[in-house]
């Protein structure tokens, strides 16, 4: 057999290996189907909910700083310094307490959507898996990673599917 034909034979078998492997791939939107999840929204109300009470308290003390600030630019000039001094006090220290209370707050929202978002992240990884089980895919890529790909290859649909009835 000649160098040419041993390459033929070689490129031709290397291109059906390479079609037969791409028939087993598909693509999946991780970002479309998390935000499609019923699990999300109620995620998120449950996150609103927990740290509701603490958000009502930051924002009350952010405006009472805002109104304290304003009322000492108005009135300063008709105080006296007794009480400029006082509000100057009193502003400072409920941006102490603004300081104290909003970035632990933040943190924790920070924090405890993190952790949520690991438990989704599994879902569709869970649900990822099935999809893919069920209909023989040997690789699903995120529609990210990849520039063009046919509808047929899309499998979102299917995976929200999947994990909406994940609990």
């Amino acid at each position: 057999m000649t160098l040419a034909k041993k390459i033929l034979a070689l490129t031709t078998g290397i291109l059906f290996s390479v079609s037969a492997w791409a028939e087993s791939i598909a693509v999946v939107d991780v970002q479309k189907v998390v935000a499609q999840l019923p699990q999300m929204a109620t995620m998120q109300q449950q996150l609103q909910q927990e740290f509701a009470g603490a958000a009502e308290e930051v924002e009350k003390l952010k405006s009472d700083i805002q109104f304290n600030m304003e009322k000492f630019q108005r009135e300063s000039m008709t105080m006296s310094q007794e009480q400029q001094d006082k509000l100057r006090a009193d502003i400072e220290e409920m941006q102490k307490q603004f300081q104290a209370k909003a970035q632990p707050l933040q943190e924790n929202i920070r924090r405890r959507q993190a952790e949520e978002r690991n438990k989704i992240m599994a879902i569709v990884k869970q649900a990822v898996d099935q999809v893919a089980a069920e209909q023989k895919i040997d690789v699903v890529l995120q529609a990210q990673s990849v520039a063009f790909v046919t509808p047929e290859k899309d499998i979102s649909a299917q995976v929200v599917e999947k994990a909406s009835k994940i609990k």
